[in-house]
């Protein structure tokens, strides 16, 4: 069974280099984030040693793939779907329907972009979860985004780009 966190972006994500998202992706410090994710951190150096992204070519589905263990074990899936049409905007409509406020609605209602980032259960137990948090920071920082995470919950992103959670009298970005 796959597990997605869901970026809702006002702003398609556009171009970017692979280079430019493995740096994004990495600024962070990952012993403080292991200890808030309850990971081992003896899994960083190892993880980061096998980190490689590989583009989609072609039809755009999934938008990348990022390894971070040998590769017969799974990457990460990360999917890019255009908010206006076709599934994108069936997803879209789905969390628009279920009990959100009318704030919340308003903003999935404008969002150009969804951004899932796809993870199996064994990785939520790994490194994979950290790096699928930093994939979902990047998507809602560059596309102006709000991210769904695999908690049910909401979060933007506050000005040192940490994730804080959305309520309903927070106006959302």
């Amino acid at each position: 069974m796959p597990y997605w966190i869901m970026i809702f972006n006002q702003n398609p994500l556009g171009l970017f280099s692979g280079e430019s998202l493995l740096a994004a992706i990495t600024s962070s410090n990952y012993h403080t984030l292991c200890d808030q994710y309850g990971l081992d951190p003896d899994l960083i150096q190892p993880t980061l040693a096998q980190l490689s992204l590989e583009m989609s070519r072609g039809s755009g589905l999934p938008y990348f793939l990022l390894r971070y263990q040998p590769q017969h074990q799974p990457p990460i899936v990360v999917t890019r779907w255009d908010a206006l049409i076709g599934a994108g905007r069936q997803y879209l409509l789905g969390f628009a329907e279920n009990p959100v406020s009318a704030n919340m609605r308003d903003y999935l209602m404008s969002t150009r972009e969804l951004v899932t980032v796809e993870l199996v259960e064994a990785q939520l137990f790994d490194l994979g979860l950290l790096l699928a948090y930093e994939i979902a920071r990047w998507a809602a920082a560059v596309g102006s985004g709000v991210m769904y995470g695999l908690d049910g919950f909401w979060y933007g992103l506050n000005a040192h780009h940490a994730f804080v959670p959305l309520a309903d009298q927070v106006n959302y970005p």
